[in-house]
This record gives C-alpha cells, sequence and structure tokens, in this order.
C-alpha cells in the first residue's frame, strides 16, 4: 500500500471498529430501524417548518395553501421563498441525521460521539477552517466562472434583494442555517457510512468511490454531469474525514461549496435543478475541484501553524500512527 493510502486506512476516525460494526443485525437494524425513526422526525420537523414559512408567506400569496405552493413551486417573493427553502431544509435533514446516528451509537452500543471526531472533544477550529479554506481556493473560481459566462444570471446575493438590509440578512441565514445543513450530510455520510463500510473494505479507493457514489445517489440527481460533480465531492469530503479524523473540515467545506451556490449561482429550492449537461468547463471544474479538497486536507495536515490552531493534531493520520484506541475504546 502507498503512504497516502496507509495514511488513511490508519485513520484515527476508524481506529474503534470491531466486531460490532460487522455483525449483520446491527446493522439491518440500524439501517431499518435508524431510517424508519430519522424519517418521521425530519418530515415532522420539516413540516412544521414548511407550516411556519406557508403561514409567513400567506398575506403576500393569498392564504396558507398559496404559501406551500409557493414554496413547493418556487413562484412568489424571492428572498422570502430562498430563505424558506433553506429553512425547510435545514428543518428537515438536521433531526433526521441526529435521530439516525443516535440510532445507530445505541445500536453499536458506542457514544455518538465516535461519528464525529476521533479527537477527544469536537474542534471547531477544525471546521472554520475547512469553511475559510474553500472560500479563499474555491471562492475564486466559482466568481470567475460566473464573470466568463454570457448566460449566467445575477448572483442571488445581489437579484433576491434591492434593499442592503434584505442582502445582510439573506447572506447571514445562509451562513447559520447552511452549515448545520452541511453537518447534517456529513455526520450521516462520512460519520456512520464511511466508518460502516470500512468495517468490512480498507481499500482507500473503494472507500472513496464507495462513498463518493452512494452520497451522488442520494440525492437522486442522475444527470451524468451532476451525479459526477456530487460523487467527487463525497470522495473528497470522506478523504478529508480520514485524513484528519473527523468530520469537522469536511463539514466545513461542505458547508462553503452551499454557501457559493446560494449566494453566487443559484438560490437553493424545494424543486429539482434541470442538468446543464457535459461541457468541457464542468469537467475542468470537477478535476479543479478533486484537486483542490485533496490540497487543502494535505495544507492542514502538514502545516504546523495550522495543523496546531485548528486542532488537526488531535486527530490527523500518519502512516506509522495506529490510532488513539485508548480514546475511543469499547465505548
Amino acid at each position: 500500500m502507498t503512504r497516502e493510502g496507509a495514511r488513511l486506512t490508519d485513520s484515527p476516525f476508524l481506529a474503534s471498529l470491531d466486531s460490532r460494526d460487522r455483525s449483520l443485525w446491527r446493522i439491518v437494524a440500524t439501517v431499518g430501524g435508524g431510517l424508519a425513526g430519522a424519517v418521521a422526525v425530519g418530515l415532522f420537523v420539516g413540516g412544521l417548518a414548511l407550516l411556519v414559512c406557508a403561514l409567513v408567506l400567506a398575506p403576500a400569496v393569498g392564504g396558507l395553501r398559496g404559501g406551500v405552493g409557493a414554496l413547493m413551486s418556487g413562484d412568489g417573493p424571492p428572498l422570502a421563498i430562498a430563505l424558506g427553502a433553506m429553512a425547510v431544509a435545514v428543518s428537515t435533514n438536521l433531526p433526521l441525521a441526529l435521530v439516525f446516528v443516535l440510532i445507530a451509537a445505541a445500536i453499536g452500543r458506542r457514544r455518538i460521539s465516535v461519528y464525529f471526531t476521533a479527537a477527544p472533544r469536537f474542534r471547531w477550529r477544525l471546521l472554520l477552517s475547512g469553511l475559510l479554506l474553500s472560500f479563499v481556493v474555491i471562492g475564486p473560481m466559482v466568481v470567475v466562472g460566473q464573470l466568463l459566462d454570457p448566460h449566467a444570471p445575477r448572483p442571488p446575493l445581489l437579484s433576491l434583494s434591492p434593499a442592503p438590509l434584505g442582502r445582510t440578512g439573506y447572506a447571514l441565514a445562509s451562513f447559520l442555517l447552511l452549515i448545520p445543513a452541511a453537518a447534517a450530510e456529513e455526520m450521516v455520510f462520512r460519520g456512520w457510512l464511511l466508518r460502516q463500510t470500512a468495517a468490512f473494505v480498507r481499500n482507500p479507493a473503494v472507500l472513496l468511490v464507495l462513498n463518493g457514489v452512494i452520497f451522488s445517489a442520494v440525492h437522486v440527481d442522475f444527470a451524468p454531469d451532476a451525479f459526477l460533480t456530487r460523487a467527487l465531492m463525497g470522495a473528497g469530503f470522506a478523504y478529508m474525514t480520514l485524513r484528519l479524523g473527523g468530520i469537522e473540515f469536511s463539514t466545513g467545506a461542505h458547508a462553503a461549496n452551499n454557501i457559493l451556490i446560494v449566494l453566487l449561482i443559484q438560490p437553493l429550492s424545494l424543486t429539482p435543478t434541470p442538468s446543464g449537461g457535459f461541457t468541457l468547463d464542468s469537467l475542468l471544474e470537477d478535476v479543479f475541484l478533486a484537486v483542490a479538497y485533496v490540497a487543502m486536507t494535505e495544507i492542514t495536515a502538514r502545516w504546523p501553524p495550522l495543523r496546531r490552531w485548528s486542532g488537526a493534531d488531535a486527530g490527523a493520520s500518519s502512516p506509522s500512527q495506529a490510532g488513539p484506541a485508548t480514546i475511543w475504546s469499547g465505548s
């Protein structure tokens, strides 16, 4: 195995895996019971959020039914629709993810923290590092791409509201809502799924590809260009998680991607977005994204000042490292 592969398979994030994670009945119970409980709670909380947002919209769109219809179709006051879509999405996904991981932890007789980090505590500075590095490295590509595209619409940050207060509120809401939304996906796909598949397969390439493909497939958008982009993103987030020993950095990078999209490209919508199809530009962007994710991870893992400040020292892997089994043993 290459040195890079050893860094991933020796990840402290996988150090506590044991026979419980290969138990068929536990896997079936987690997937069945976890999904049932998670979907029930997610739909209930998300439904309440949809109702509240529809009530807020009701005076402008002809009542409660009009409010629900406007949110589902995206046809209504642009700023209110964009904020409502983000609120409904996070209100559905975050409870869903938390319930699923709680059930997985209970069935596996583990602390829920093993699905977040191998460090003694959640590393908020590492999350912030992923967020800021993504803005610095990937943000310019998004800006340049929008500027060079003659068909690109005006950025949502500027088009959804003419007032500075509305624009500021939209930007603030994007951060406050999309970071928890990203954390929800990360705790399920990288926190639980990545660990679960690693209980059977330790080949790093297989782990990354499998995680990326499943992550993309669950979004139920099988247009080739969109599917490839999400698969590469999922693989990149899995690389971050294994290399740095937790989902903190990948949560920041994931949130930054979503924030850049809703601020500069298009607002979040509850209706599917049509595919733009494969182009040379989209393929080059995918390659850049994959390289950027690895580069950002390695900078964080290797550059001593950032490594120490972010807390990556507490969980990043190295080929000679067996992993901090004493931290997460037999809980």
